[in-house]
């Protein structure tokens, strides 16, 4: 990866030279979190620690370059960095080159959010953070590889744009995925059984699939919504727990835009996933362990308090049957604060509790600060 981000400062270095310059821009958000977990099986000692987080962390480079009077070339790049750590610097994120056209729309060709995942805009007022919704397990928040997006202008007398992607799969394997080895029983010395052997565990469906994610977004006077829907965007991943689809609605409000409250947002999430079945290998006969739909839902709110630097938030979210398994249900409730300092740096505190149903408790109390440039 550090090869690819050198090569890239190459590249960037030949596009200055011929072009414009591009924009750099990134941030630094680091974060100190006390974490006390509490675990529900008898066997499993709880915990309580200090971590120091790097909350997505980046630097990107972006730019255009104009080829006729209505379209231009863009690109962009962008990586993760770990300030905390440097065993994985230069994670890609959101990676491409495309074409903008004045009033047909944009198309992008590279690694880039799903339109699902873009869908949420700022509902999660915890992104990025141990707060984030993804971490109370709501799926779907996909980056996606070899992925070809077209996202329309506004269309015109209406606030409403249409963003769709596939994401190729560069291969077509079919047929049954291993997802866990068989293991034989293990015996006691007198012959009776310790620990029972377990049949392997299969997938029936294709290693990849192309992906396929759609958005449709109304966007005006302060109201936002969104509904949005994948297809195996996730699917390169072929371990348990991989989706077939999700579907997610999404609403926001900006009660200041509204004329209501003024510095006020609300914010609303709905959404549903189904994920593939599992199945047994038993004597030569197929044993369905069948997933459940797995449904999430969020309610936020942020307010901007008055001529203050300072602004408060709380969010809760609930995912019942996380990842398809029955009764795994989730809970987080969340409260925090943020204090501008300038408009490139926020101080950051907040608490809270994710819950997590015959598994673990985790309380967990933070402050950081975040650097944008």
């Amino acid at each position: 990866m550090k090869k690819i981000a050198i090569a890239s400062a190459i590249a960037l270095a030949s596009i200055t030279a011929a072009h414009a310059a591009p924009t750099v821009y990134g941030k630094a958000f680091l974060t100190l979190d006390y974490v006390s977990t509490d675990y529900d099986a008898s066997n499993k000692k709880d915990e309580d620690t200090f971590k120091l987080n790097s909350n997505a962390s980046r630097i990107g480079f972006k730019g255009d370059d104009d080829l006729t009077d209505t379209t231009k070339l863009i690109y962009q790049l962008e990586y993760q960095i770990n300030p905390d750590d440097d065993s994985q610097q230069f994670k890609s994120r959101n990676t491409y080159v495309g074409l903008a056209h004045n009033t047909m729309g944009t198309v992008l060709v590279g690694r880039n959010d799903t339109p699902l995942k873009l869908a949420q805009n700022k509902v999660d007022v915890f992104n990025d953070t141990l707060f984030d919704m993804a971490n109370a397990g709501v799926s779907g928040e996909n980056r996606a590889n070899n992925t070809l997006a077209y996202q329309s202008p506004v269309i015109v007398g209406m606030p409403v744009s249409f963003m769709a992607a596939t994401a190729l799969s560069e291969t077509d394997t079919d047929g049954d995925v291993l997802v866990t080895a068989k293991t034989d029983a293990v015996k006691n010395a007198d012959g009776t059984i310790k620990t029972p052997g377990k049949p392997a565990v299969y997938r029936d469906r294709k290693v990849k699939d192309n992906g396929y994610s759609a958005l449709l977004a109304y966007d005006k006077n302060g109201v936002y919504l969104a509904g949005a829907y994948d297809k195996d965007m996730g699917a390169n991943n072929v371990n348990t727990g991989v989706i077939d689809n999700t579907w997610r609605l999404v609403a926001g409000l900006d009660m200041g835009k509204m004329n209501m409250v003024s510095g006020l947002t609300l914010g609303a999430l709905y959404q549903q996933s189904q994920y593939y079945d599992n199945y047994s290998i038993v004597n030569n006969n197929r044993v369905n362990k069948a997933s459940e739909d797995e449904k999430s839902w969020l309610i936020s709110g942020k307010y901007k308090v008055g001529a203050t630097p300072w602004a408060v938030k709380a969010q809760y979210v609930n995912t019942t049957d996380e990842k398809g398994v029955k009764d795994a249900d989730v809970n987080e409730i969340a409260v925090g604060g943020e204090y501008a300092f300038n408009k490139a740096t926020t101080g950051h505190i907040y608490a809270g509790q994710i819950s997590r149903d015959n598994n673990k408790d985790d309380l967990i109390v933070g402050t950081g600060i975040e650097y944008k440039f």
